[in-house]
């Protein structure tokens, strides 16, 4: 069973890493399940459900008209009728992870919290780029004169003679 003992400052997290938790434990308890078939519904609706609020919760940052499409009562509705289908005809009665349940539980959670550590990262450096104080600019206007006599020289005279 998956600990998790960190915490969570978003609401949206906690309820997806506990849709992940309880996908997670769907797939850890399918090679011991004998059940009948109407729990086994009711496990695969849920592990479809916590797989489905992953993906939101993955995508939600990049597209974010994806978290107001599928709200938690849709992706429960559907993963109910995507789970009674699949009972119907006898399709992932193995669970929807399967052998790798583990590993997509891993990339589910390092997924967004990786893209949430580069947008992160990508803000601070946008900020601390805004703190830098600028150069100033090189000042424009009239350059010395360099033909004009330099003040306290001797000014040199200028004979013209003609023969």
């Amino acid at each position: 069973m998956i600990t998790e003992t960190t915490t969570t400052t978003e609401p949206e997290q906690a309820a997806d890493l506990a849709a992940l938790q309880a996908a997670a434990a769907g797939s850890e308890e399918q090679g011991t399940q004998t059940a009948e078939p109407e729990a086994l519904r009711l496990d695969l609706a849920q592990e479809i459900t916590g797989l489905a609020s992953v993906a939101v919760a993955t995508m939600g940052p990049m597209f974010p008209s994806i978290k107001t499409i599928y709200t938690q009562q849709v992706i429960e509705t559907a993963a109910q009728a995507v789970a009674a289908v699949c009972n119907k005809h006898g399709w992932m009665q193995g669970g929807m992870m399967g052998k790798w349940g583990e590993e997509i539980a891993c990339a589910a959670i390092i997924g967004p919290l990786a893209w949430q550590t580069h947008q992160g990262i990508k803000a601070d450096l946008a900020a601390r780029e805004k703190e830098k104080p600028t150069k100033p600019e090189a000042l424009t206007g009239p350059g010395p004169d360099l033909t004009a006599p330099v003040p306290g020289a001797p000014v040199a005279q200028t004979t013209v003679t003609f023969s």
